[in-house]
């Protein structure tokens, strides 16, 4: 594997790749640069002489195949029927790989266009892969998969809250001064029990924004840093990340779920797990990490990669995570820091 700094930058090695890919092509291909969110990754739409379009993605360095964590789940997951971009080629030197053209509209952008049965039955849908994902998946899911060792464990789950702190606190927010040992005590007691919860598939930011709408059909995208994690994880990523959906609607969600997952084996998870009260609170705790590992990614991109776009997701994030904080009641540090961030987020730019 060559050295960073040695490997060709994207658009030279999907230039040479479609030139190699496509040579039996009569014409020019073209590409252009899609926004990619908050990947490291960089993706183009290609479009050929006869007006075909694909997918490019290009990774920031070379693809080990055998070990390549985005084709094993990419294959896990076609054979337990979650519809994901078919895949045309894989190139390991140059990095990149070439998917179907699903088009671009998210789920987010369709659920902002529907009524509130269509909305509810379109989010139904995606709560059903995340059953199948972790019924059938990690049934599934063995020591053949390099992603297998890993896991929400407990400090996966503290360096994610610790990230926030660095790149929320210290980044956007300037306010680093303020991650107190409370903070940190409070950090660790949160990690330390949702890590203690028995573990499913989790696809690991199953959002709105990584799922499109081709037709009637919801296809899953995004899916290579799929790894063990409490049931509620893939569910409060649906529910609370990118979205602001009323009370009622997450409530029916969470019903449905627990209602279809007490009729599924997942393997290695007691049905206590899926009792309402127990399930509430799993779920809660869940918004809370997910939501600040959010936040902290936001600031990453805003105070290193000079996206301020993301400055827009951060009130309604931070909204959030406190009507969590307030139904759990146990954290007072964390509480009073999200308080205190949203009495100031108004110099935050939403332009």
């Amino acid at each position: 594997m060559p050295p960073e700094d040695l490997f060709p930058e994207a658009r030279q090695r999907l230039n040479q790749f479609l030139q190699e890919h496509f040579q039996s092509e009569s014409g020019e291909m073209k590409s252009v640069r899609l926004a990619g969110d908050a990947s490291i990754r960089q993706y183009y739409r290609c479009i050929s002489p006869r007006g075909k379009t694909y997918i490019a993605v290009s990774y920031p360095e070379p693809i080990e195949l055998g070990s390549f964590t985005y084709r094993q789940i990419y294959d896990l997951f076609r054979e337990i029927g979650i519809p994901v971009p078919a895949t045309f080629a894989m190139n390991q030197a140059l990095g990149i790989v070439l998917q179907e053209d699903l088009g671009d509209e998210l789920l987010l952008n369709r659920l902002e266009k529907v009524g509130p049965l269509k909305r509810q039955r379109l989010l139904s849908k995606a709560v059903d892969y995340i059953l199948r994902i972790q019924a059938e998946g990690s049934a599934k899911f063995d020591q053949n998969y390099d992603a297998y060792e890993l896991a929400f464990d407990r400090e996966k789950l503290n360096w994610e809250l610790r990230f926030f702190g660095r790149h929320y606190l210290g980044g956007i927010s300037q306010a680093a001064e303020r991650v107190c040992g409370g903070l940190l005590e409070e950090y660790d007691r949160l990690a330390a029990e949702l890590a203690d919860f028995p573990r499913v598939l989790c696809h690991r930011d199953f959002q709105v924004r990584n799922i499109i709408c081709a037709g009637e059909v919801l296809y899953v995208i995004d899916f290579q840093d799929a790894r063990w994690g409490p049931p509620s994880y893939d569910l409060a990523s649906l529910l609370k990340d990118s979205i602001d959906l009323d009370a009622r609607t997450v409530n029916l969600l969470i019903e449905y779920y627990l209602r279809e997952s007490r009729s599924r084996q997942l393997p290695k998870v007691s049905s206590e797990v899926f009792s309402e009260e127990a399930f509430a609170r799993q779920f809660h705790l869940m918004c809370i990490q997910r939501l600040l590992k959010a936040l902290g990614t936001y600031g990453y991109q805003v105070s290193v990669r000079q996206k301020t776009v993301y400055l827009q997701y951060v009130k309604g994030t931070l909204q959030r995570v406190l009507a969590s904080l307030r139904e759990i009641g146990e954290f007072p540090a964390v509480q009073s820091m999200v308080e205190e961030e949203l009495s100031r987020c108004d110099w935050v730019s939403l332009g």
